[in-house]
């Protein structure tokens, strides 16, 4: 593999611990020191500690849905021990009945790091464009 692919790779860990709620196999892609800019509720996490917190009651808040994370228009860039992703991701809400009950989609950049051999999430940063006339952030593409 890669020092592409293994960047890529986490996006399946991303997905697959999102859709079965697991918040300790989400955490495993980021460094302890990692900042966060997240799209929701609070301008800057800084830790994997609030990071956490953050995720628990993301996964939490879904009561019986299940959280479906689709990536596309994907961009890696490596250099060294340093690596960059931008994508999109495309949020469904899945009923236990496997209905699809709400979408939405963010940007998502990534800087990461690797550390005796793993990448890590050394920053994130999720967001969506506003519109220019009402200020409202715009969830669909």
């Amino acid at each position: 593999m890669t020092d592409e692919d293994d960047v890529r790779a986490l996006l399946s860990v991303y997905s697959e611990s999102a859709l079965a709620k697991d918040v300790d196999r989400f955490m495993t892609m980021y460094a302890t020191d990692v900042r966060v800019f997240d799209l929701w509720g609070s301008w800057e996490l800084a830790g994997v500690a609030p990071w956490r917190d953050q995720i628990a009651e993301w996964f939490g808040s879904l009561g019986d849905e299940r959280t479906i994370a689709d990536f596309d228009s994907i961009e890696v860039s490596v250099g060294g021990d340093l690596a960059t992703l931008t994508a999109m991701v495309d949020y469904s809400a899945e009923s236990p009945s496997g209905e699809r009950v709400r979408q939405m989609t963010n940007r998502l950049t990534w800087v990461l790091a690797r550390t005796d051999g793993t990448w890590q999430v050394t920053h994130e940063h999720t967001s969506a464009p506003a519109d220019v006339d009402t200020g409202k952030v715009i969830l669909e593409r």
